[in-house]
């Protein structure tokens, strides 16, 4: 645990790996929180483009710049911020991200007033590669049932703030390369408590972020948490069904990648974007891209 004057209610973590300059709107995005009782936790996984000395030069004692110069991926980094979180509850994110200026004090009275709740996610805006809003996702009320998180993933994994004892006691498992979110939701979805906020309080960077070669080892973990976690949550003939989709998967983004046209792999995740929404999603990253952060 890293050492804090005041211990902070909430760690909001941060892994990256050569995020370039989406790490400078992910930063500006803590800051611009209505709620300020945070912690952040800048956990580097060996970048080699600059984002490292740019991280460091914030000068703000709530932010902790953790590097140790390797590059140990994904899933030790996430359970590595547990370890040293300080907040009573966390909150991730990705280096590529940013996050509505009420998602965290949203997530936390909820998660304040609702003790046997463990884990909550949130709606999401969905953007391009250049940052504007497309389109939306998560924003319908209700749980996922077993067979719809195997399917799908369930909750939208960097949106997600739990309590930090829970993950303590629940760490993600790096048997699961990009698919250790569902694993973990896999796992637990009948021993834990999961909530979902509708509101879109995430803005989340999909839309041309397609990569043949990561999205392949998503589907390869996936098809790992159907034989493990599948016959348990939904019965053998629909986990033998959802693997058999799973290779389908592959087969379908290996014919696009071959026609250059991996990107429509996207398209299916989330749901067009409507004029009053845009016009609220535009507005939010215009007062986000002007925060001032100490040190930039």
């Amino acid at each position: 645990m890293l050492k804090n004057a005041k211990n902070p209610l909430v760690t909001i973590g941060i892994p990256f790996f050569n995020p370039g300059h989406a790490l400078v709107d992910a930063v500006r995005s803590v800051f611009a929180q209505s709620f300020q009782d945070w912690e952040l936790i800048l956990m580097d996984d060996g970048s080699t483009d600059g984002s490292l000395e740019l991280a460091r030069r914030i000068q703000d004692p709530r932010v902790h710049v953790v590097s140790d110069g390797k590059n140990l991926g994904l899933v030790a980094r996430l359970n590595q911020i547990t370890q040293l979180a300080s907040g009573t509850y966390l909150a991730r994110m990705d280096a590529d991200d940013l996050m509505h200026p009420e998602r965290i004090a949203k997530q936390y009275n909820f998660l304040k007033s609702n003790t046997q709740v463990d884990v909550i996610d949130t709606g999401a805006f969905i953007l391009n590669k250049e940052g504007y809003p497309v389109g939306l996702r998560g924003t319908s009320p209700g749980l996922p049932t077993p067979l719809a998180l195997l399917k799908w993933g369930g909750f939208l994994h960097p949106s997600i703030m739990t309590r930090r004892e829970w993950l303590l006691s629940h760490q993600y498992d790096p048997a699961y390369p990009r698919a250790e979110d569902r694993e973990l939701w896999a796992r637990t979805f009948k021993s834990s408590k999961f909530a979902h906020l509708q509101e879109a309080l995430f803005f989340y960077r999909l839309v041309g972020n397609v990569r043949p070669r990561l999205y392949l080892t998503s589907y390869s973990s996936e098809r790992k948490v159907l034989l493990k976690h599948g016959p348990n949550l939904v019965g053998w003939p629909w986990a033998v069904a959802l693997y058999i989709r799973s290779l389908a998967k592959s087969a379908v983004l290996l014919g696009l990648s071959s026609l250059k046209k991996e990107q429509l792999v996207a398209s299916r995740m989330y749901n067009p974007i409507d004029k009053t929404s845009l016009s609220v999603a535009v507005e939010v990253l215009q007062k986000i891209r002007e925060q001032r952060v100490p040190g930039w």
